[in-house]
């Protein structure tokens, strides 16, 4: 069984003074994600954000910023466009859209030169590679306007590929005590103190875990399966030691290689160390205002491996 775990991912905020998004409602998010071939599982809130669980990963809504992340064989820049029709182009403050390569791009409905071709219709856009074309590597399309972040505006991401056997068993769907073995064992729930935790497993495998507490989230999505197992770690919450977060995320799956992401404001020069070796380490500030970080790293090979056996 396959499923392709790599993510799609929007990211905007509106001009102050403009409705809250908050306010359109569940019903509008549950059409929203339809266009994107998904669906609302769940859903959690406080006085700053709802977190809805996707059948393909997260989309998290504050008053005036949202993020969305659809993973599978979805088809987000739909609904990105959807939302430059529904919300207007001149509200917006900023938007990006990224997305990481995939393992089987044959199976996927469009490509990144696909969505970045039909934004650039709604959008001035500029564009960018992260990464090496033919390694692991990030796309990322964003609005061509002006934008100052907010000094504490930071997004980090670990993308994790080849994930220990050991933990992806973990996430293997179960009887139901199997959600609470999760809670205790693999550590998912504890990344950050004190957050709201909504989590759904998958039949028959497969796992995603929102967490919030006010403005601040985490999210993890994990594809266990044996051929093109992937996890994917993210969160606005990058306060005190962040290479502590990297480590722990790191330690819980114990990957073949993962790639680092940080968005941050121009004026902040946080670095990121990660345990594995670096392998491509690409810098990029963006006339939205933010600087890029991607980092690339794999961990060292011992020994010679035997032949994958494919069973059809």
């Amino acid at each position: 069984m396959f499923f392709e775990g790599p993510e799609k991912k929007v990211e905007l905020a509106l001009l102050p003074g403009q409705p809250s998004l908050r306010a359109r409602g569940l019903d509008y998010w549950k059409s929203l994600a339809a266009k994107s071939r998904a669906q609302i599982l769940s859903s959690i809130s406080n006085e700053s954000l709802d977190a809805h669980l996707l059948s393909e990963s997260s989309l998290f809504v504050a008053d005036g910023w949202l993020t969305m992340i659809t993973c599978g064989r979805t088809d987000l820049i739909t609904a990105v466009i959807e939302m430059c029709k529904d919300l207007g182009r001149d509200n917006f403050q900023y938007l990006i859209y990224e997305r990481k390569n995939a393992q089987h791009q044959e199976y996927q409905p469009t490509n990144f030169f696909d969505d970045a071709r039909r934004l650039a219709e709604a959008l001035p856009v500029k564009s960018f590679r992260f990464g090496d074309g033919d390694d692991h590597h990030v796309f990322l399309s964003h609005l061509d306007k002006p934008y100052l972040p907010a000094q504490d505006d930071l997004t980090l991401e670990v993308l994790m590929h080849g994930i220990d056997p050991s933990a992806a068993k973990v996430f293997m769907s179960g009887p139901q005590r199997k959600k609470e073995y999760i809670k205790e064992k693999s550590g998912v729930w504890n990344i950050f103190p004190g957050f709201l935790v909504d989590d759904h497993l998958f039949e028959p495998m497969g796992y995603s875990l929102n967490a919030i507490l006010g403005p601040r989230y985490y999210t993890i999505h994990v594809t266990p399966q044996k051929i093109g197992s992937y996890v994917s770690f993210e969160t606005n919450c990058v306060e005190g030691d962040v290479n502590e977060t990297v480590s722990r995320v790191l330690n819980m799956f114990k990957p073949q290689s993962c790639d680092v992401v940080l968005f941050q404001p121009q004026t902040s020069r946080k670095k990121i160390r990660c345990s594995y070796p670096i392998k491509r380490a690409v810098r990029q500030n963006l006339d939205c205002g933010y600087r890029v970080t991607f980092d690339h790293h794999s961990k060292p090979v011992e020994g010679v491996a035997s032949a994958f056996e494919i069973s059809f």
